[in-house]
């Protein structure tokens, strides 16, 4: 059977074809819905077919009669069937026909059927049907809600007093009709005052008496949609108990509590958002009510019990509100609820829901932000750790908002009142550990966030520690019993500053400048350089070296264009006073570890950096325009400017152009001169000389005018000179000629009063300067004893380090420094500083040319006067004026050697001090003795030479000497050494002389034939002397080496002279000579000079090559080999040729004539030089030592 079938049957026969539209007799469906012996299922299918076929639709809306007479019926229906498909298939319909025909009259119509129903018999006749179509009806038609609560208000009176009935399904459709109207604003604005009040007092009895969810979470969401209007909140919350009313009710908190209570997660989460609805209106006014219903206690207890997610959200966004109120606190719920909060967030943190993360972390933020001072929430080390580890694992978290959350919570969580005692320096350092970790994290990331946002809220964290530990240096309080749990309390106080300055370092510098390069935020600024204005209070002893990165990286620029940009115009007056602290401690910190300035400047840099930072708001590049030219009232302003660009060029932080800077400070000291005659402060003086002398080269060389500027701003400032001006700025003293001749001693003398720490630096000027040599001879000469010293320490260094070439070559330096010397030497004034005098005469003497001036002639008159009137005991200056006399002696040309010799040595008391020193057996000086012993030399020398007339001989004990070379060689100095030999090897070569009387002590009396025949060493001397000086042959310096072939040589020569076959036995024969020779020649795996000197020697003294033959074989195999150095050419030579004079085998001469033949041509040799060499404070002539030497 068809369904038009079941439609018609028994029906449709009265009915003509008209009626049918699609198959369906649309007479027989308006018949049939109105006929009782009508089944519901046909009737059902009726509707089915009408909602099915459109076109049954259009024949029922053509004519308005029958579409009321349908919709009537359709009421009809809605109201009396029980069959609830029927029912949903009617209540479908209808919708569809009003859904089809938009028209309010129609509207209207249905309205008021449903009222004229539900007020049948006295009313209360309200359906669950027609209620569900009502509820579907302002679905389909919103705009029919501000009908209702307008010209058809009754229907809605009807419908609140449907709340009445016992059928709670009815009440729950109620409550959706309510919902609907309620989320309409304009048909709210509609409800009168009296319905409204009307609608809170049934709500809320329909919520004291509801037994089903499905009512209660109805009417709750009706409350919690009503709770958005202000006005109705306070209605719902001032209706107080009404157990009295006819429609006993109880308050909206006790029922909402009563709902917490609740096992079902779904009724929970409406009543926690209902409370939530209420207190985002008017919290400091119904928050009491809640809290006073203990509702609190019941959310922590619901957060206690392990809930969803949805109810957690809830919870954390009701308990936030709350916590505004100050009851919140005084009732100590933040107190007891801290626990369950730290327990619950650990559980929360290690699931996905990132939304309820946050919102439980911006809960623990509000807490801690509002809960008073006087009750701490953390009284033991462990809860303190326990919310130090949730909000660890919140900031390390992947979610960046939960993260910032964490820190927002971290920067409340390290104010000094949040802390357990003692405070726990791990936690601390942990948590910010966690902040910084993820500020580089995003620093370094990918992730398309807000860089300035992000880098605010780490900052906030961070200034907040730096606060907490300053607190802590200040009030021990804070930090005492650390020590009594040592294993819980790993770090301390210092520790974790120097932490701090670690990531203030490595971590907040470079995310804040990388920031803002691209904007400037006030905030971040100013956050940021509260960090670095905390750390001079925080790590004194690290900030002298943090300074000079601060200076060095550009922060003091930084610091100042960010006021000039953001301060100026009296904008931002917070930013602009921690600018001002910031570059105050900055420039305090570098001024106090810098020598240039005494206490004194010290305070008055400090008065004008306080008096001028605040107005100084300007660029950088502005200040070249500033210095010049602003009034004489500003003038702190300029010597401001002056200051910080010295700090920042002192520093490597070149703020402008070398050229700017050196022009407009140049004319800033124009300017001032012109506009008073007030001198300019010391120490502004000297930042002004710093920045000329740094930055000069970048212009040419001072005119004449601007060195009478500089000269006349000098002349009125003495007071500069009492500081440690820079190197620097003594370099552009000594530059200029002007300057140096009036100001170079008393800079000097200044920068010398320091100490001598100064004395690198002082090196450097006096080797680029030559000019300031002659200035600190002065001051030598001429200054306090303190300063003296200094300066004869600055001087000994330059002496040992310097190139005397270099001095003598600058022919006017020298001659100043000659007349200087001069005029020392004829005051004859003993002062500290003639030693050194001596000395620097000595470099000098010993690199003049080979004529000697009648000024030398002088000098060497009077040294050897002063000379005479010294004291042996005065060690000192002794050497000084033995060294300068032979220094002397060394660069003395031939022609003038005999006039040299009868000055020295008609001088008595000089050859009794040469006695004195050499008789002493124990002398406080070693180079004393070396030079005695030279200078001796080169006398003995001399006066046998040209027969000078002696006035007094001096007694040498030549045994002594002997001894030491023989048996003492580790205990002496190799230098004394060396000069032992050179003695020993002079009175050899001289036999007898008149000047030198020889002590033979050690000889027996009368002389053996053997002892006379050597005298005066005697037989075992000379035997001693040939095994020491062999000795002496195998050691490794060239000195010692070269002075003992000299002595051997000439011992040999005085063998020969006395006895010649001594030679052989004693020397030539010797098993020793031979091992020495072996010794030299497989010394280095090279050919030493020394054994080439050597070998050369035995050939010579030999006669023949026959004995020496393998030796001069391998020599030859050698050079072939591996060739020769160009320091053994020479030495190879005078062996080759030496041996080719002694009628070698013919092969062999033939290989050593082509050895010869090989090293033509020699380059000169420098043998006839007398180049001076200083060991310590001894010269010592090199000529002297080289083999083959001779007399003079």
């Amino acid at each position: 059977m068809s369904s038009s079938d079941a439609i018609c049957e028994k029906i449709h026969d009265a009915h003509g074809p008209r009626w049918e539209r699609g198959g369906i007799c649309v007479a027989c469906v308006l018949e049939m819905m109105d006929r009782s012996d009508v089944s519901a299922v046909r009737k059902r299918a009726a509707l089915v077919s009408v909602m099915r076929v459109p076109a049954v639709r259009e024949f029922l809306y053509r004519e308005e009669e029958g579409r009321i007479n349908f919709i009537s019926s359709l009421l009809r229906t809605l109201f009396s069937a029980v069959d609830s498909s029927l029912l949903d298939q009617t209540a479908q319909v209808l919708l569809q026909v009003t859904l089809d025909i938009p028209s309010q009259a129609l509207l209207l119509f249905i309205l008021d059927q449903i009222h004229s129903r539900w007020s049948d018999v006295g009313g209360l006749k309200a359906s669950l049907s027609s209620v569900m179509f009502l509820g579907k009806l302002l679905d389909a038609h919103p705009a029919l809600s501000q009908t209702l609560t307008s010209s058809r208000s009754r229907v809605l009176e009807c419908v609140c007093a449907a709340l009445l009935l016992s059928d709670e399904d009815v009440k729950a459709g109620v409550c959706y009709v309510l919902l609907r109207i309620w989320s309409s604003a304009s048909a709210v604005q509609m409800l009168t005052d009296t319905l409204r009040q009307r609608m809170c007092v049934l709500l809320l009895h329909t919520l004291s008496n509801t037994h089903t969810t499905a009512l209660t979470v109805n009417c709750l969401g009706v409350v919690k949609q009503m709770c958005q209007y202000s006005e109705v909140v306070c209605v719902l919350m001032n209706l107080k108990d009404g157990a009295e009313d006819p429609l006993p009710y109880q308050p909206l908190p006790l029922i909402l509590k009563k709902l917490l209570l609740s096992a079902q997660d779904s009724l929970q989460v409406v009543s926690v958002r209902c409370v939530c609805a209420v207190l985002i209106h008017a919290p400091q006014r119904f928050t009491a009510a809640f809290i006073q219903a203990d509702l609190p206690e019941f959310l922590l207890e619901v957060m206690s019990s392990g809930c969803t997610d949805v109810l957690l959200w809830s919870v954390f966004s009701c308990l936030l509100l709350l916590s505004e109120d100050p009851l919140f606190f005084s009732q100590c719920h933040a107190v007891y609820g801290m626990e369950p909060l730290v327990r619950c967030l650990k559980e929360t943190l290690g699931k996905s829901n990132t939304e309820v993360q946050k919102q439980g972390l911006e809960l623990l933020s509000a807490i801690l932000d509002r809960q008073p001072a006087a009750v701490r929430l953390f009284p033991t080390a462990s809860e303190f750790t326990g919310v130090c580890d949730v909000i660890v694992e919140g900031v390390a978290t992947s979610c960046l908002q939960v993260s910032m959350c964490a820190v927002r919570a971290a920067a409340i969580l390290l104010r000094p009142n949040h802390q357990s005692s003692p405070v726990q320096f791990s936690d601390v350092r942990r948590v910010v550990e966690a902040v910084m970790s993820k500020c580089r994290e995003i620093s370094s990331g990918s992730e398309s966030v807000s860089a300035a946002g992000v880098l605010l809220q780490t900052l906030t964290c961070f200034d907040a520690a730096c606060r907490l530990l300053e607190v802590c240096v200040c009030e021990s309080d804070l930090t005492d019993g650390v020590c009594s749990a040592p294993a819980q309390q790993q770090e301390t106080l210092e520790s974790v500053c120097v932490f701090l300055l670690h990531c203030c370092d490595t971590t907040c510098i470079p995310a804040v400048t990388g920031v803002c390069e691209r904007v400037s935020s006030p905030q971040t600024l100013q956050l940021f350089l509260s960090v670095l204005s905390r750390q001079f209070a925080l790590c004194p002893a690290h900030m002298t070296s943090f300074s000079k990165k601060l200076a060095a990286s550009g922060f003091i620029r930084l610091t100042v264009d960010s006021k000039a940009q953001l301060c100026s115009g009296n904008r931002n007056a917070s930013l602009n006073q921690i600018c001002c602290d910031f570059l105050m401690k900055l420039c305090m910190c570098l001024i106090s570890n810098t020598d240039t300035w005494n206490q004194e400047d010290i305070q008055d840099v400090q008065h004008v950096l306080q008096e001028s930072l605040p107005s100084l708001c300007c660029s950088v590049s502005d200040w070249p325009s500033l210095l010049p030219d602003i009034p004489q009232s500003l003038r702190n302003t300029q010597f401001c400017i002056i200051h910080l660009l010295h700090l920042s060029l002192l520093h490597g932080d070149r703020c402008l152009c070398d050229s700017a800077v050196f022009s407009c400070v140049l004319r800033f000291i124009v300017c001032v001169q012109d506009q008073c005659d007030d001198a300019l402060p010391a120490c502004v003086l000297s930042s002004v000389l710093y920045l000329l002398s740094v930055n000069q080269h970048a212009g040419p060389p001072l005119d004449m005018v601007s060195v009478s500027v500089v000269s006349k701003a000098l002349s009125s400032c003495p007071a500069v000179f009492s500081h440690a001006l820079p190197l620097s700025a003594l370099s552009l003293i000594f530059q200029y000629p002007e300057l140096s001749e009036r100001f170079g001693a008393p800079a000097l003398t200044g920068r010398l009063s320091r100490g001598p720490e100064e004395e690198r630096e002082l090196l450097e000027l006096l080797h680029t300067h030559p000019a300031a040599l002659l200035n600190m001879l002065g001051v030598a000469c001429d200054a306090e004893t303190a300063v003296c010293q200094s300066a004869v320490g600055v001087l000994r260094s330059f002496l040992c380090s310097v190139d005397g070439v270099s001095i003598s070559r600058t022919t006017d330096l020298s001659d100043h420094i000659r007349s200087a010397l001069m005029s020392v030497l004829q005051r004859h004034t003993h002062t500290d500083g003639l030693s050194v005098l001596l000395d620097v005469l000595s470099v000098i003497q010993s690199h003049s040319s080979s004529q000697m001036t009648h000024t030398d002639f002088k000098l060497l008159y009077h040294v050897s006067n002063l000379v005479g009137k010294m004291d042996s005991s005065d060690s000192e200056l002794l050497l000084s004026g033995f060294n300068c006399l032979y220094c002397f002696l060394c660069v003395c040309p031939s022609h003038a050697t005999d006039r040299v010799a009868s000055l020295l040595l008609g001088n008595v008391r000089l050859l009794e001090l040469l006695e004195e020193v050499l008789s002493s057996s124990s002398s406080s000086s070693s180079s004393l003795h070396c030079s005695s012993l030279l200078l001796l030399s080169s006398l003995v020398l001399l006066q046998h030479k040209h027969h000078a007339q002696v006035q007094k001989s001096i007694r040498v004990d030549l045994h002594q000497i002997l001894r030491r070379l023989a048996f003492n060689k580790r205990e002496t100095d190799a230098l004394l050494l060396v000069c032992s030999v050179r003695f020993v090897q002079v009175c050899l070569d001289v036999d007898e002389s008149a000047l030198v009387c020889v002590c033979d002590a050690a000889l027996e009396r009368p002389l053996q034939t053997a002892d006379g025949a050597l005298h005066p060493l005697g037989h075992s001397g000379t035997a001693s002397l040939v095994t020491a000086l062999s000795a002496l042959m195998l050691q490794k310096q060239d000195l010692l080496v070269s002075a003992a072939l000299n002595c051997l040589t000439s011992l040999m020569e005085f063998l020969c002279r006395r006895t010649p076959e001594s030679v052989q036995h004693m020397v030539v024969h010797q098993p020793w000579t031979r091992f020495l020779l072996f010794s030299l020649l497989s010394c280095d795996g090279s050919l030493r000079p020394a054994a080439l000197q050597l070998l050369t020697l035995l050939v010579r003294f030999s006669g023949s090559v026959s004995l020496w033959k393998s030796e001069v074989e391998s020599v030859c195999e050698e050079v072939e080999r591996r060739g020769v150095t160009d320091l053994s050419k020479h030495t190879l030579s005078m062996m080759l040729t030496q041996c080719c004079a002694v009628a070698p085998p013919d092969d062999l001469r033939m290989r050593m004539n082509a050895l010869l033949e090989s090293l033509q041509p020699l380059p000169p040799s420098d043998a006839s030089n007398r180049h001076m060499l200083r060991v310590g404070r001894v010269s010592v002539c090199l000529s002297d030592l080289k083999p083959g030497a001779q007399d003079f």
